[in-house]
C-alpha cells in the first residue's frame, strides 16, 4: 500500500473522531438544556400552566438529539414530570415514544419502565385490557432480568387491575406472590398496597373478618413510610368499608371518626377528607343518626365537584338520593339519581350506572321503574359477560407472554445445546491434539534420551580411544627413554671413561682437544637424560586426555558466533581420580552451556574455569551477554537439562543473571 493512501485513510480516521466528538458535544449541550428545562418544571412557585409549557419546550428539543441513550433518558424524565402535573395524555404520549426507542435498541430495562408507564397510563384511562398487558410485559422482562422488587411491583400492579374488574381470585392470587417476591425488603409502601389489595379483594369476596385482618397487617407498614398520613386516612376508611359492607355500621364510624381527626386533613388531603366525610355520613344514616345530614352529604358533594372528582360525585348524589328517599322527599332524591346516572353513563362507569339503575327503579312509579329495573338486570348481565371476557383476556395476555417466553426460552435452550455441543467438540478435539503432541514430546526426549546414551558412549569410546593411544604413547616413550638411558648413556658413559684413561697426552694441543670432547659428550649425555626423564615423567600425566576434549569443543564452538574465550583447570591436575561420569556429564554441561550462549546471549567473551574447592570439583562459565531476569523467567529447556545432569551427580548449580550483565553458571560436584 502506498504511502498517500496510508495518509488518507488515517486522515479520514481523524476526522471521523473529530466528526464523532462535534456530535457527541452537541448532544451533550442539547441534554443540558432539556436538563435545564425540567428542573425550571419543577418550580413549584411558577404556575402549572408555565411549567408545562417548559415540559414541551424540553419534549420539543428531545428530538434534536442524536445519542439513544440520553434521547431515552430525556424522555422517561419529561413523561414523568408531566404525570406529576396531571398532564396523563401527554405522559402516555411520550410512554410511547420510549417504547419505540428501546425497542429499536434493545434497551431492555428502559423498555421495561416504558411497558410500566404504560400500564399505569392506561389504568388512569380505564382501559383495563391494555393496562394489564403492559403490566405483565414489564413483569415478564423483570423476572428475567431477575430483579424481584419491580417484579413484585408489577405483578401487584396487575393484580389492581384484576380487582377493578372484578376479577377477584385472579387479583388475590398476584398478590400473594408479589407479598412473596416484596417480603423481606425494605419496599414498605409497596407492601402497605399488597394488604391494602387484600383487604379490598377480600370485603368484595365477603370474606369480611380476613379482610380486616389484612387491613390491620398493612397498617404496622405505615410508620416505615415517610409521609403516610394519607395512607393511614385510607387504611382507617377501608377498615370503615369493610364494616359498613358487613352492615355494622355501628363499628364502622368510629374508624371515620378517627380518620377524620387527622391534623390538616381538609387542607391536606381534600379528596380523602370529602370520601370519608361521606362515607361517615352514609353510616350515621343508616345507623339512624340524623344529626349533621344531609349537610355532611352535601358538603362532602361540594368538594368533590370542585375537585372533579366524577365517580365520587357520583357516589354522593346516590347516598343523597337515598337519604332524601328515606325522608319521602321524592323529587330532590329523583333529582339526585339521575345526575347519577347521566354522569356515570357519560363517564363509563357502569358499577355506579348499574347502582343508578337499581336506585331510579324504586323511585320511579310505575312503567318508568320497571324500565330501570330492565336496564339494571340488562347493565348487570352485560357486566358480568365483560368480567367473564375480562378475565379470559386477562388469563390469555398471561398464558401468550408465557408462550412466548417459553419459545424465547426452548430457542435459548437449542442454542446452548450447540454451544455444549460444540464445546464437547472442541475439548475432545483438543485432547486428541494433547494427546497426540504428547506421544510426540515423549517420542523426542526417548530419542534424546538414546542420543544421550549414545553420546556417553561414544565419549566412552574416544577416552578408551585416547588411552589406549596414551598408553602406546607412553609405553614407547618409555621404551624410548629405556633405549636412551641403558644404551646410548651406558655407550657414552663407556666412551667417556676411555678417553679419561686415553688422557695422556702431554702436548697441551691434544690435551686441550681430549677435554673438548670429553666436555661435549658430558653435555650430549646431560641432554639426553633430561629427553629421557621428560618422558618419563610424561608417562603420568593423565589429564591430557580431558582437557584437550574441552579445548577443542570451545575452539570449535567459538568459532560459531565468534567469541573469544579463556579456559582454566586451576589447581586441578589429578584427573585420575575424578570418575568418567563425572567427566562425561561436565563436558555435556559445558556443551550444553555454550550453544545457549551462541543462541541467545551474543556474547563477545566467555571465561570457564574449573577448580578444587575442598572435596568438590567447580565449575564455572561466565558471559558478558544479554543476560535476562533469573528471579522471572521460567528455566528452559538447555537449564532443565543442566539442571538434570547436576542433580544426578548430587551437585548443586545456580544461575545468575541481570538483564545487560551477562550470564554465570556456577556448579559444585561432590567428588
Amino acid at each position: 500500500m502506498s504511502k498517500n493512501l496510508w495518509v488518507l485513510i488515517v486522515f479520514l480516521l481523524l476526522m471521523s473522531c473529530g466528526k464523532k466528538s462535534v456530535i457527541l458535544n452537541k448532544d451533550e449541550q442539547i441534554y443540558k438544556k432539556i436538563d435545564s428545562l425540567i428542573i425550571l418544571s419543577k418550580n413549584i412557585s411558577f404556575p402549572d400552566s408555565l411549567r408545562s409549557s417548559y415540559l414541551s419546550e424540553a419534549y420539543k428539543k428531545i428530538e434534536q438529539l442524536k445519542n439513544d441513550s440520553l434521547k431515552t433518558k430525556s424522555y422517561i424524565r419529561t413523561a414523568y414530570f408531566n404525570l406529576v402535573l396531571g398532564n396523563l395524555d401527554k405522559f402516555g404520549e411520550i410512554s410511547k415514544k420510549t417504547l419505540q426507542i428501546t425497542t429499536v435498541t434493545k434497551d431492555t430495562i428502559n423498555l421495561a419502565r416504558a411497558y410500566s408507564d404504560l400500564g399505569y397510563y392506561y389504568r388512569q384511562k380505564y382501559i383495563s385490557d391494555s393496562s394489564y398487558f403492559f403490566f405483565n410485559k414489564a413483569y415478564k422482562i423483570y423476572k428475567v432480568l431477575n430483579n424481584k422488587l419491580q417484579v413484585g411491583k408489577m405483578l401487584l400492579s396487575m393484580a389492581t387491575v384484576q380487582s377493578d374488574e372484578k376479577d377477584y381470585i385472579g387479583a388475590e392470587i398476584n398478590t400473594f406472590k408479589a407479598l412473596s417476591k416484596l417480603q423481606n425488603s425494605k419496599e414498605y409502601e409497596s407492601l402497605y398496597l399488597c394488604y391494602n389489595t387484600l383487604g379490598f379483594v377480600e370485603k368484595k369476596l365477603k370474606r369480611f373478618d380476613k379482610s380486616i385482618e389484612y387491613r390491620l397487617k398493612g397498617e404496622k407498614y405505615l410508620s416505615k413510610i415517610l409521609n403516610s398520613e394519607n395512607y393511614n386516612i385510607l387504611n382507617l376508611n377501608g377498615v370503615g368499608m369493610v364494616y359498613q359492607a358487613k352492615g355494622d355500621y355501628k363499628a364502622s364510624i368510629p374508624y371515620f371518626e378517627k380518620a377524620l381527626r387527622t391534623p390538616n386533613i381538609f387542607e391536606l388531603y381534600p379528596k380523602s377528607y370529602a370520601m370519608v366525610l361521606d362515607n361517615l355520613a352514609y353510616a350515621k344514616f343508616k345507623f339512624k343518626i340524623t344529626k349533621d345530614l344531609p349537610k355532611s352529604f352535601i358538603r362532602a358533594l361540594k368538594i368533590r365537584d370542585s375537585l372533579q372528582i366524577v365517580d365520587g360525585i357520583i357516589t354522593s348524589g346516590l347516598h343523597l338520593a337515598e337519604y332524601y328517599s328515606s325522608i319521602k322527599d321524592t323529587v330532590k332524591a329523583i333529582q339526585y339519581a339521575e345526575n347519577a346516572k347521566n354522569l356515570a353513563k357519560k363517564s363509563i362507569i357502569n358499577i355506579d350506572l348499574m347502582d343508578s339503575y337499581l336506585l331510579l327503579s324504586k323511585l320511579q312509579p310505575s312503567q318508568k321503574g320497571i324500565n330501570y329495573l330492565q336496564q339494571y338486570i340488562k347493565l348487570s348481565d352485560s357486566l358480568q359477560e365483560s368480567e367473564r371476557l375480562m378475565r379470559e383476556k386477562f388469563t390469555r395476555i398471561a398464558y401468550e407472554t408465557d408462550e412466548i417466553i417459553q419459545e424465547k426460552e426452548a430457542e435459548s435452550e437449542k442454542k446452548w445445546w450447540l454451544a455444549g455441543m460444540l464445546v464437547v467438540v472442541i475439548s475432545f478435539s483438543a485432547l486428541i491434539f494433547m494427546n497426540m503432541k504428547q506421544r510426540s514430546k515423549n517420542k523426542e526426549l526417548l530419542f534424546n534420551k538414546k542420543q544421550d546414551e549414545a553420546n556417553v558412549e561414544i565419549y566412552n569410546l574416544m577416552l578408551a580411544q585416547q588411552t589406549k593411544f596414551q598408553e602406546g604413547s607412553n609405553k614407547e616413550k618409555e621404551r624410548i627413554a629405556k633405549e636412551l638411558h641403558d644404551g646410548i648413556l651406558g655407550r657414552l658413559f663407556g666412551t667417556r671413561l676411555s678417553l679419561d684413561s686415553l688422557n695422556e697426552g702431554i702436548t697441551d694441543k691434544e690435551i686441550s682437544e681430549r677435554e673438548e670432547y670429553i666436555e661435549e659428550i658430558q653435555t650430549i649425555e646431560e641432554d639426553i637424560r633430561k629427553i629421557s626423564h621428560n618422558l618419563k615423567t610424561s608417562l603420568f600425566n593423565t589429564n591430557t586426555s580431558f582437557r584437550k576434549l574441552v579445548e577443542q569443543l570451545v575452539t570449535k564452538q567459538s568459532k560459531i558466533s565468534n567469541f573469544e574465550w579463556s579456559l582454566n583447570f586451576n589447581n586441578l591436575k589429578n584427573w585420575e581420580n575424578i570418575s568418567n561420569d563425572i567427566k562425561i556429564n561436565c563436558y555435556r554441561i559445558l556443551q550444553e552451556s555454550i550453544q545457549n550462549i551462541n543462541k541467545y546471549a551474543k556474547a563477545t567473551e566467555v571465561k570457564i574455569e574449573f577448580y578444587k574447592e575442598k572435596q568438590n570439583l567447580m565449575l564455572t562459565i561466565k558471559d558478558n551477554g544479554l543476560g535476562y531476569n533469573s528471579k522471572i523467567k521460567n528455566k528452559g529447556i538447555g537449564q532443565k537439562n543442566i539442571l538434570s545432569r547436576v542433580q544426578t551427580l548430587n551437585g548443586k548449580v545456580e544461575f545468575i543473571s541481570r538483564v545487560g550483565f551477562g550470564t554465570e553458571i556456577k556448579i559444585r560436584i561432590p567428588i
